[in-house]
């Protein structure tokens, strides 16, 4: 199991496979529609208007890793932008999940590197504080532990805790078997009422 098979399932399908798949705040939103990425967990948490923790992450990232910030849920600074988007690129990074706003939102779409924040805005950032990493963070109200397998698309971002990464890997294959045999049916004439066995009322 990589990180990057689960980048082959929509988030609502994850959702549907386990209940242990944990969806983040609506108000974490793509950058790039139509992109779905995945990876592991790279966490840091920083205090708003900082983002030191956010450049030693990048520094210890690994290939499939993807940044994941604990912003307090700020509306103000832009504490990731388009040089820390291209220094997560050249790490081999997937994305990022910010819980706060970041800024160069532009610039990032451009270099295709999908992230997830609460918006932008274009305050700077300093980086006298040194916040935390690769430690246990809340993110759109979801506990994410470094390892964790995190994937998002155009309906939102899900957690998948690591120690069942396996397991949810292989539900998730069966809940895509099944919806496939649902279109089948629904092509062929029945209706969602009927195949999902409702009754009669």
């Amino acid at each position: 199991m990589t990180p990057a098979d689960f980048a082959s399932y929509p988030t609502g399908n994850l959702c549907n496979a386990n209940p242990a798949v944990a969806p983040l705040a609506s108000q974490i939103k793509p950058l790039i529609p139509g992109r779905r990425v995945a990876g592991r967990a790279r966490t840091a948490r920083i205090v708003p208007g900082q983002n030191a923790a956010i450049h030693r992450a990048i520094r210890d990232a690994q290939p499939g890793d993807m940044l994941v910030v604990d912003g307090a849920a700020s509306d103000r600074f832009g504490h990731f932008g388009d040089l820390l988007a291209e220094g997560c690129q050249q790490r081999g990074m997937t994305g990022g999940v910010f819980d706060c706003t970041i800024r160069d939102s532009a610039d990032i779409a451009a270099l295709g590197f999908q992230v997830f924040a609460r918006g932008f805005h274009p305050e700077a950032t300093a980086k006298n504080d040194p916040g935390d990493t690769d430690i246990a963070v809340t993110v759109g109200g979801v506990l994410v532990t470094p390892g964790d397998i995190v994937v998002g698309d155009d309906d939102g971002v899900v957690v998948i805790p690591a120690r069942i990464a396996d397991e949810v890997l292989d539900q998730v294959a069966e809940v895509a078997a099944r919806e496939q045999e649902i279109r089948g049916r629904i092509l062929a004439g029945e209706t969602t009422f009927d195949i999902f066995d409702m009754g009669r009322s």
